[in-house]
C-alpha cells in the first residue's frame, strides 16, 4: 500500500481557490441566462415596442395582423423565401423607413434569409378587396411588414392604419 502525502504552502493553496473560482465563474457565465436576449423556442413571447411578433405558425401571423385591427384570410396568398438586400437602395431605404415607427428596422437584416408571407385583408376602410398584407419573418419573429392596394387606389403604408383612412366615429353629442 503506497501513501502520497503533499506539502502545499498557505500561497499555493491561495491561488489554486482563486483558481477554481475563476473556472466557475467562467462556466457560471457560459450558461447562465443573458439579459437582452430572446429566447427562441417556440413559446418565447416576443415584442417589439407594445406589439408581439411572434410569427411561427398561420395562427401567430394571424393574431400578429389582429393586433393592428386586420382580419386577414387565413390562407396566405404567398409564402416564399426572400433575402433582405446587402446595399438598400432608394425604394427599399424608403420601404425600412417606414417600418421604423413600429420599431421595426430591417438594417439589421441586411443579406439575411427571411420568409415573405402574403395575406389578403378583408376589412380595409372603404376598400372591399385588392389589399394585402405583407409579412417579412424571420427566426420566427415578423422583422417588418405593409398594407398594400393593388386596386385602383394604389398604396403601401405600415401595418398600422393611418389617420387620415380610420373610419370616423360620430359622438354622441353629434347625433
Amino acid at each position: 500500500m503506497f501513501i502520497k502525502t503533499f506539502k502545499t504552502s498557505k500561497a499555493e493553496l491561495v491561488i489554486l481557490v482563486i483558481g477554481l473560482l475563476c473556472f466557475a465563474a467562467t462556466l457560471w457565465y457560459i450558461f447562465s441566462p443573458k439579459s437582452g436576449t430572446q429566447n427562441t423556442s417556440a413559446n418565447a413571447t416576443t415584442s417589439v415596442g407594445q406589439f408581439l411578433i411572434n410569427a411561427r405558425t398561420g395562427t401567430d401571423r394571424v393574431n400578429f395582423l389582429a393586433q393592428f385591427g386586420w382580419e386577414i384570410d387565413d390562407d396566405p396568398l404567398e409564402a416564399r423565401d426572400i433575402i433582405i438586400p446587402a446595399v438598400f437602395d432608394e425604394t427599399f431605404q424608403e420601404y425600412n423607413d417606414l417600418q421604423k415607427p413600429l420599431g421595426f428596422d430591417l438594417d439589421k437584416y441586411r443579406g439575411a434569409k427571411a420568409k415573405k408571407w402574403v395575406y389578403s385583408v378583408k376589412n380595409y376602410p372603404g376598400i372591399p378587396r385588392n389589399v394585402k398584407a405583407t409579412l417579412l419573418i424571420a427566426d420566427g419573429k415578423v422583422i417588418g411588414g405593409d398594407i398594400s392596394s393593388t386596386g385602383a387606389e394604389k398604396f403601401t403604408h405600415a401595418l398600422l392604419l393611418p389617420a387620415d383612412r380610420a373610419p370616423k366615429r360620430v359622438s354622441q353629442t353629434e347625433l
